[in-house]
Order: C-alpha cells, then sequence, then structure tokens
C-alpha cells in the first residue's frame, strides 16, 4: 500500500469516528459552544476529553461492535450535555444560575466524562473500563441465541443530586431485553425522587409478537407485584404476577431495532438467577411464582 493510499485509509477513519475528537471553535454556534471557546479551561477540558475518546476509540479498532458502541456513548453524552447544559437561563428557579457556576458545570462535565473514557478496568488494568465491560457483555450474550428482541434501549442525562442542583453527575438508565429462543426476559431500570426503581418482565414470541407471561417490580411499584428474592414490604413476599396486562410491562410491541451492546445499559452485568432461569427455563417462573430462579420447586 502506497503512503497515499495510507493516508486516505486513515482519513476513512477519521471520519467514521462519529463525533469530533474536539470543538471547532471556527463553527461554534450555540450559546454553549462560544462559551467553551471563549474559556481557557473549558477549551483545554474539551481537547483533554477528545484525546482520552481518541485513545479509546483507538484501542477498540479490533471490534466493530465496540468502536460503534463508543462512538454512540460519546454522541449520547454530547446530546445530554447540550441539553441540560445550554443556557442556565432555563435552569429551575431554585438553581444557582450565575454565568461562573454555568461554566464550573461545563468544566466539571467535561472533566469527569474524560475520566470516565479513560477509566481502567478494575480485573484488567490493561484495558479500558468500557471495553471491558463491553468484552463481558459480548461473553454473557454469547451463550444466548439472541434474537430480533433482544437490545438495549438506554437513556442517558445529567441528574442533580438534591433539590436546587443541576446536572451534578451523567447516568444512563435502560430497558434490557435478553432473548433466547422464543423467550424474551426484560429488565426495565428508571430514575425518580432520587432512587432507581426495576421492573422485570418475561415473555414469549407468538407468531412474531411478545405475548407477555409475568412481570414484577423490585421496588414494589404501584401496580407491580414484588419481585421474588428481595426485600419484603411488610408482610408482603415476593412473587411473580402471571396475569400481567400488556401495558404493564416493559416489553416492545414489535421486534425493536436496538443495539445489541452497551456498556453503560447497566453498570452490572446481568446474570442474575432470576434472568438466567428466565432464559433457560420454560417453566420459569409459571411453575413457581415465589422463585427468584435459584430453586426449583420439587
Amino acid at each position: 500500500m502506497t503512503m497515499r493510499s495510507l493516508l486516505l485509509a486513515a482519513a476513512a477513519l477519521l471520519a467514521l469516528s462519529g463525533p469530533a475528537l474536539a470543538l471547532d471553535c471556527g463553527k461554534a454556534s450555540t450559546k454553549l459552544e462560544r462559551a467553551i471557546c471563549g474559556d481557557k479551561r473549558l477549551k483545554a477540558a474539551d481537547a483533554a476529553m477528545g484525546q482520552a475518546y481518541a485513545q479509546i476509540l483507538k484501542a477498540a479498532a479490533d471490534d466493530a461492535g465496540i468502536h460503534d458502541m463508543l462512538v454512540a456513548s460519546q454522541r449520547r453524552w454530547l446530546a445530554a450535555r447540550d441539553e441540560a447544559l445550554a443556557d442556565p437561563a432555563g435552569w429551575p428557579e431554585d438553581v444557582d444560575r450565575d454565568p461562573a457556576t454555568w461554566r464550573d458545570r461545563i468544566l466539571t462535565a467535561m472533566r469527569d466524562r474524560a475520566n470516565d473514557l479513560k477509566q481502567r478496568s478494575d480485573t484488567d488494568p490493561q484495558q479500558f473500563a468500557l471495553i471491558a465491560t463491553a468484552r463481558e457483555q459480548q461473553r454473557f450474550l454469547a451463550q444466548f441465541t439472541g434474537g430480533p428482541f433482544a437490545g438495549f434501549a438506554t437513556r442517558c442525562e445529567f441528574f442533580p443530586t438534591h433539590a436546587g442542583s443541576w446536572a451534578d453527575y451523567y447516568a444512563c438508565y435502560a430497558t434490557r431485553h435478553y432473548q433466547n429462543g422464543n423467550r424474551v426476559c426484560s429488565v426495565d431500570e428508571d430514575w425518580a425522587t432520587y432512587r432507581t426503581y426495576e421492573t422485570r418482565s418475561i415473555a414469549e414470541v407468538v407468531d412474531g409478537k411478545l405475548k407477555p407471561v409475568a412481570t414484577c417490580g423490585t421496588e414494589g411499584q404501584a401496580g407491580y407485584t414484588l419481585c421474588p428474592g428481595g426485600d419484603t414490604l411488610g408482610d408482603e413476599a415476593g412473587r411473580w404476577d402471571l396475569q400481567p396486562k400488556t401495558e404493564d410491562t416493559r416489553l416492545p410491541s414489535g421486534p425493536p431495532s436496538l443495539p445489541k451492546l452497551d456498556a453503560e445499559a447497566a453498570g452490572t452485568l446481568d446474570d442474575a438467577p432470576w434472568l438466567r432461569a428466565c432464559l433457560t427455563d420454560p417453566g420459569y417462573p409459571t411453575a413457581d411464582p415465589a422463585s427468584d430462579g435459584t430453586t426449583k420447586k420439587p
């Protein structure tokens, strides 16, 4: 390959890398972009974040699935930043809207993102944490058939830590669909009133559509029975609801077009006993609605 061909190939790879590695201040058009370009600290933080992004993309060059996941992750973060930190004039009245506070929040957000991209795996310091999590996710998913209903619907945004604050930290919540043959097991996480809530749904694929089998909630949310295996609520013991209403499940109405890999979709791997039982035992949880997947009813 000639030097010209190598340069063209490198340029093509950069074009496919998704978000720009650093903000082009010559094209800055929004209030947020102009603030970054007009502040030395913010401009340096943007460049550092771009460098961290370039490094992790390079480390994933041998795996197109992980590379694409990282590109989508950075796009998602940028969209969340641009929405949450676009203009302090749009913040709630009880939040400090001082321009200096606004710039500090932008700075913290970009530094935190750079640190997240640079973070190394606890078990393998040679790997970036996001890549290590994605590979662990790949190994877990490889045990099952997958299918058109499998995938991750991830929602990420900036959250406050308490009333009167704004965009203190970035976090992701997701609906995660796992498929093995005709069995689809879903986990939905949501955030409200400074707490995380989880809903679990089980379904069978029948004539190309999902037929609900069971559902439950880990926090005893209104409309859901408490999931087995968790904390009890007063005298209520956990058990699956075997007569779920379709509107109470977090199941897609048809095969969704979802990413099959997303290291930010959970934070922890879903290798829970109930999930494995759901994916491998056609009789679960109908045979024993009180089972959390660790035991089978005699």
